[in-house]
């Protein structure tokens, strides 16, 4: 009859990587195949230290804390090992600990999960792209206090359910915050869908927001049309230039926001929906509200998170780093490896008050770019804004010229040094020069290093 002894030997044989220590983590058994491939006899070694044996072994933790180590993973040898640590307790108190492996050369599993990783992140991007989404929050660029404060804002209404109204010039980037804001909160799974209330005549609002039923009307397709609202049930539904809805389209999309419900044109019944409401306008409701052009309890609605989305002439220290994202898509549209903006014409795009903001700078850029026959985009290839460059070099009273240059000249390194946080060789490639000459220019101008 087999001994006990000789039966544990064999139970613990096949547990790879099998290591019994003592309560002075003293080993008592090691499992052969692992004792050989470290280069030791497993007999030799019972009564030694664990770690004069094995030096990366953890379970003299095990045996001072009593816990248990769990799915550690470790590399030995070039492969990937994945062990788990036990302690032995004995009427509540610790008289040794155990490791055996769970899986060696796990690194094919690995690799398999990192591409199914890769596979899951390709196809999440191209739902969010048949959801509607284009933006999100990293395309939100900037480091001046009103960019810092616009993702902030997004941030704090993504953890909301509530209505939110983006108000802003045009051009400032109110879609983008809308597209964030989607991505941030907690419906970013389901659609993301926009109507630009300012593209669809009047008579055909009702019939997009709310949709409509078989022979609604004349021409109504067969089967009927879902509306915005429908088609963005649970997710966000964006109303862009919602200053130019009719008052009598205002007054049902206040019904929906009341009711939770829309009502198909030529429907029987009303349909629950689940949307939430992201308003857009550059145009001042409070004033419209005055005028009774716009209702007063749908702005009310409408307002209950607001968010100003700064123009970019309050911003200009994002203006380099807006160039350089702006460089790098359409250079490489254009065929371009490496596309960057000399000092002479950063200063130039600092100058301008671009009145389209970020969109009038995108398209700046890009018709530079195509202009340009090189890597580097001079003033000239930005002359049709000199006419309309604020006139900062004229002398003021006891001011020379040199002197509005050279204020002109220190404002461009500021907003650089500001946008770049401080580094300077991040600034010197955002102006278009060599870190030495950015050097030469604060000395010269006093600014501070």
């Amino acid at each position: 009859m087999a001994k006990h002894s000789d039966i544990m030997k064999q139970v613990f044989a096949h547990m790879a990587g099998m290591v019994v220590v003592d309560h002075q983590s003293r080993i008592v058994f090691v499992e052969e195949t692992y004792a050989a491939s470290r280069g030791f006899d497993s007999q030799q070694v019972i009564g030694r230290y664990v770690k004069d044996i094995i030096p990366t072994s953890k379970l003299p933790v095990v045996v001072e804390t009593g816990k248990p180590i769990l799915g550690d993973v470790f590399f030995y040898e070039g492969k990937t090992v994945i062990c788990n640590r036990y302690p032995l307790i004995k009427a509540g108190i610790i008289i040794g600990a155990m490791s055996y492996q769970v899986f060696e050369g796990v690194d094919k599993l690995f690799e398999s999960i990192r591409e199914l990783q890769d596979q899951l992140d390709y196809y999440k991007e191209k739902v969010k792209k048949y959801a509607g989404i284009r933006y999100s929050l990293a395309d939100t660029i900037g480091s001046s206090p009103a960019a810092v404060e616009i993702r902030t804002a997004i941030l704090k209404a993504a953890s909301s359910n509530a209505t939110v109204l983006v108000q802003g010039e045009t051009g400032t980037g109110k879609e983008l915050v809308a597209h964030a804001l989607h991505q941030e909160s907690r419906r970013s799974p389901y659609s993301f869908v926009k109507l630009n209330c300012a593209a669809i005549p009047q008579e055909l609002i009702e019939s997009e927001l709310f949709g409509y039923d078989e022979g609604a009307f004349t021409g109504a397709r067969r089967a009927g049309k879902k509306g915005k609202f429908e088609l963005a049930d649970k997710g966000t539904l964006f109303l862009d230039e919602v200053s130019q809805l009719s008052m009598a389209a205002q007054a049902k999309l206040l019904r929906v926001l009341q009711e939770k419900e829309i009502e198909r044109i030529g429907g029987t019944g009303p349909i629950l929906v689940n949307v939430r409401i992201i308003a857009a306008t550059n145009d001042n409701l409070e004033d419209m509200v005055k005028l009774g052009t716009f209702r007063a309890d749908l702005y009310y609605r409408l307002n209950v998170i607001p968010i100003k989305v700064a123009p970019l002439r309050e911003r200009r220290s994002d203006i380099p780093l807006l160039v350089k994202k702006f460089t790098e898509k359409y250079g490489e549209q254009a065929g371009l490896e490496i596309v960057s903006v000399d000092f002479d014409a950063m200063a130039l795009l600092m100058e301008y008050e671009w009145p389209g903001n970020i969109r009038e700078l995108e398209h700046a850029v890009e018709r530079a770019i195509n202009l340009c026959s090189s890597n580097i985009l001079q003033p000239v290839h930005f002359e049709w804004l000199l006419p309309k460059i604020r006139n900062k070099v004229k002398p003021a009273t006891g001011r020379s010229i040199q002197d509005a240059k050279a204020a002109s000249e220190k404002e461009v390194i500021l907003n650089a040094l500001q946008a770049t946080q401080g580094n300077k060789k991040k600034a010197a490639e955002l102006l278009g020069i060599a870190r030495p000459l950015l050097y030469q220019k604060m000395n010269r101008l006093g600014i501070l290093s």
